[in-house]
């Protein structure tokens, strides 16, 4: 009780000028996202990590003591660090730590992480050493706990999980002060079917005064008044403006998507620039963003400057990541707004036209200035001996083992055929054809369908889902990765069976990661023993091995980056419309195991 008497006391005091200023910013453009001005010769006086005062202060002599730091904000603009109200930290394939260094420098000072790619490995405990780790990093991150370990109640048999967070684990969870809700509630089915343990998780976050976060891609009409009957608040999902803004007109938080292999931005835009909507349930997040794009791009930072370049006003742009997020998230007493009694989590740059972090303040300390990251850590988080142990196989398959045994020798087969789409989370269910060589189906390259498969790796159950999949260009050589989301079973998509198994060999070897195969020879490969999802190297070394592999890939045929991304997501039984997992081909909207064979013409 005390303290929470005491800081405030001293916060007054320090308004009051009784007590010195640590840092005062004077004379700067200051961002008002609360009312959407920009506020000329604004001084900002920080104390003990607080903001205390704010606005035209003619005797800022007051404040300063023998200690305290003096900035000239005359020729910036100072807005609130930005906050992503959604992201996977695995799939910048770093740990915690090393995103929070890329993550500050580009003016993000707050996440929304939601754990659920560990959860989906390591259960409970992959969300716990995450919670650990991010004590060793100044980025202020709060967590959602997945609501979906795994992605699909398991009575639906669609696939095999890697481990099982169930509702009581949730909700003593959500006790945590780190924990600020429940994660993207992807498993439509169980909510549209009422099943009590998906409802049970939702009910442990709004008991506990918390946010549920929503997944429903493509969900309209009744359904969706059915989904948001459950109590969930927001979507990540929406690919229109029209599917936006049906659920903006029911309530609901749209998170506007640019990642960096889902890019929804551009048609969403359109929500504020053609309907002119008001944009204050409008969130930008990446969802999900690669170690490639974090360096050469950028963060929040680079989404708010293509937000404005796709003709948002700047400061609606600044306000959708920052006090929008902390709207949704029952964060803005504490964040989003430079205003008094709030944390001094603050961006100085010298343009809001386009976004260039020049300093960046977190709780009142500078963090970030000029290229220079100032932050000093005391030692490193050690991850224990458990989550670099968690590739569990029956077996190396053997080449025959991935392909598709028919009662023909020769002749052609109509197969069901998963068309990738890079760019976007969803597939489309099409219908290719394959020959029949000595009793199996192949791929066919010159139409661009190659085998895929799904190895089951945390049971050793010697489970494989086999099929085809359109729209990766591969033109020699196999993927192999333990990146599938979200049970993160292996999957390999390859032009033929022998490059497949050596790729899945080699991932097994180094204990999880991504692997490219020519001609049985080893070209690229990211390690990533924790979990099989995250590096225990710098970002620098994990930036240059993906930078290799991409160059690689490119040299195969395939003509986008981030293919570990597009690879992965073909495995998540929950987004439209096909999809693979280790029990075979899954119908998505109906929640099913289709068969990948429709007719065989033999000769």
């Amino acid at each position: 009780m005390f303290s929470l008497l005491e800081t405030p006391r001293n916060l007054i005091k320090a308004a009051l000028g009784e007590i010195k200023a640590d840092i005062i910013i004077e004379d700067t453009k200051l961002v008002s996202v609360v009312t959407g001005e920009i506020l000329e010769n604004s001084t900002i006086v920080i104390y003990n990590g607080y903001i205390v005062r704010v606005g035209r202060i003619d005797n800022v002599e007051k404040y300063i003591g023998s200690k305290t730091i003096r900035i000239d904000g005359s020729k910036y603009y100072a807005l609130p660090g930005f906050i992503d109200g959604h992201v996977h930290i695995e799939s910048s394939l770093l740990r915690v730590t090393e995103f929070g260094r890329l993550a500050i420098k580009h003016g993000t000072t707050t996440v929304i992480a939601d754990p659920h790619e560990i959860g989906n490995v390591l259960g409970i405990d992959g969300v716990k050493y995450f919670i650990e780790e991010s004590r060793y990093t100044p980025l202020r991150i709060f967590f959602d706990v997945p609501s979906c370990v795994p992605a699909v109640d398991p009575s639906f048999s669609l696939d095999t999980p890697g481990a099982i967070i169930d509702a009581g684990q949730i909700a003593v969870l959500m006790q945590d002060p780190s924990v600020i809700g429940l994660g993207e509630v992807m498993d439509m089915l169980s909510v549209l079917q009422a099943k009590l343990e998906v409802l049970s998780k939702i009910a442990s976050a709004r008991l506990a005064g918390k946010t549920v976060d929503g997944h429903a891609p493509l969900l309209r009409d009744e359904a969706l008044d059915a989904y948001l009957c459950a109590g969930i608040s927001s979507d990540h999902e929406s690919t229109s403006t029209e599917e936006g803004l049906e659920k903006l007109r029911k309530g609901m938080y749209i998170m506007l998507r640019e990642g960096s292999a889902w890019k929804d931005l551009r048609a969403l835009s359109k929500l504020v620039t053609e309907h002119n909507i008001d944009c204050r349930r409008c969130l930008l997040v990446t969802d999900d963003i690669s170690v490639e794009d974090l360096v050469e791009k950028g963060y929040l930072d680079y989404v708010v400057n293509l937000a404005i370049e796709y003709g948002i006003d700047p400061v609606k742009a600044i306000q959708m990541a920052t006090i929008n997020p902390a709207e949704h998230f029952k964060l803005d007493d504490r964040l989003g707004i430079i205003a008094p009694g709030r944390y001094a989590d603050i961006v100085l740059s010298p343009s809001i036209e386009k976004i260039v972090v020049d300093k960046v303040f977190v709780n009142g300390d500078l963090v970030y200035s000029s290229g220079e990251w100032l932050y000093k850590t005391d030692g490193i988080y050690r991850y224990p001996e458990k989550a670099y142990k968690t590739i569990r196989i029956k077996r190396i398959p053997e080449p025959e083992d991935l392909l598709i045994k028919v009662d023909a020798r020769k002749g052609f087969a109509e197969v069901n055929v998963i068309q990738a789409i890079p760019g976007s989370s969803l597939t489309k269910w099409v219908k290719g054809h394959v020959p029949i060589d000595n009793g199996y189906l192949k791929a066919d390259i010159d139409d661009d369908i190659l085998h895929i498969a799904v190895i089951e790796r945390h049971h050793a159950t010697g489970n494989i889902g086999k099929g085809f999949v359109k729209g990766f260009k591969l033109a020699r050589g196999a993927i192999a990765q333990t990146i599938a989301h979200d049970t993160h079973n292996l999957i390999v998509v390859g032009t033929n069976p022998y490059d497949m198994a050596v790729a899945i060999k080699r991932i097994v070897e180094i204990g999880g990661g991504i692997t490219i195969v020519v001609d049985g020879k080893e070209e690229a490969t990211i390690k990533l023993p924790i979990a099989g999802l995250v590096s225990d190297e710098n970002y620098e070394a994990v930036y240059k091995e993906l930078k290799h592999m991409e160059e690689v890939s490119g040299s195969l045929g395939i003509n986008f980056n981030n293919i570990h991304m597009t690879l992965g997501l073909i495995a998540l039984p929950v987004i439209p419309e096909l999809r693979i997992t280790d029990k075979g081909l899954v119908d998505v909207m109906n929640g099913r195991i289709v068969e990948p064979i429709i007719s065989i013409k033999n000769y």
